[in-house]
């Protein structure tokens, strides 16, 4: 009874990408959250969620219209914040309420019959298919390989632009990576954990390894483990459930245990500095 989670194909397959989203999200999350642009993951996942609804709207492949808006609003995003004109947190809002605005607008005016929940809060871990599978594991894979080649390359930056200046790096340039590689990922992670959750995996695991972590690499590798003890969790508690496990999106548990664990290591943190 115990294991009888793994006898079911579709639970192998929530495990799996639920594992390659824990592994991956931290990685990004980690420069983000260095970067003090911690909102850029729930203002990305709504773009795409107007991205998807235009390609609703349009009656064009969804995917492909979310990776192309969510791209070319990431990169102006970036170019915005990067002018230093405009607050960050207001280009964000900005983005944020036009993109939810537009989405709402064009999934009220589609013909086509659209499973919103499934939109916001990921796919039940029945429909989990091999294809969701390959196309984020291959996210996945290209987000770990670029970071390996650049890693040093973003550190410095985020540590000290600067710095990264004096050392002939582009900083635009690698940023752009940065961004892109980001987008990209919320965009595949959609389709599995929704549009209101993706952001939380990126920002929450490293969030609670900065609280006891000692170096930026032990801060990320922290944050991996954090995030995969509480997806994997996450998804074993949904179906073991007594409810129905189609009723209840695993991406919605994961959220709540990396939440709580981040309020009792917050919490035990400030008694102890007290």
């Amino acid at each position: 009874m115990m294991f009888e989670i793994f006898s079911h194909s579709y639970m192998i397959n929530a495990l799996l990408s639920a594992l390659i989203i824990a592994i991956t999200a931290p990685i990004m999350g980690m420069f983000v959250v260095s970067r003090r642009i911690s909102l850029i993951g729930d203002t990305l996942s709504h773009v795409a969620l107007a991205g998807i609804a235009i390609g609703i709207f349009l009656n064009f492949v969804p995917t492909i219209t979310a990776i192309t808006v969510v791209v070319i609003a990431s990169m102006l995003l970036l170019k915005l914040i990067q002018t230093g004109n405009v607050n960050a947190d207001a280009v964000l809002a900005v983005f944020f309420a036009s993109s939810t605005a537009i989405a709402v607008v064009l999934l009220s005016l589609s013909t086509q019959h659209v499973n919103l929940w499934e939109i916001l809060f990921g796919k039940s871990i029945l429909l989990v298919t091999e294809q969701d599978l390959l196309i984020l594991f291959i996210t996945s894979a290209i987000i770990i390989t670029t970071t390996v080649f650049v890693y040093k390359k973003w550190f410095i930056i985020t540590i000290d632009q600067e710095l990264s200046k004096i050392n002939n790096i582009n900083v635009n340039f690698y940023d752009n990576i940065l961004i892109v590689l980001t987008a990209v990922l919320i965009v595949t992670a959609i389709r599995i954990i929704g549009v209101l959750l993706i952001s939380s995996l990126l920002v929450l695991p490293i969030l609670i390894a900065l609280q006891f972590s000692s170096s930026f690499k032990n801060t990320i590798f922290n944050g991996i483990i954090i995030s995969i003890i509480c997806s994997i969790s996450g998804v074993i508690i949904a179906f073991y459930l007594p409810t129905h496990p189609v009723l209840i999106p695993p991406g919605g548990i994961i959220v709540i245990i990396l939440s709580l664990v981040f309020f009792i290591v917050l919490s035990k943190n400030m008694i102890k500095n007290r």
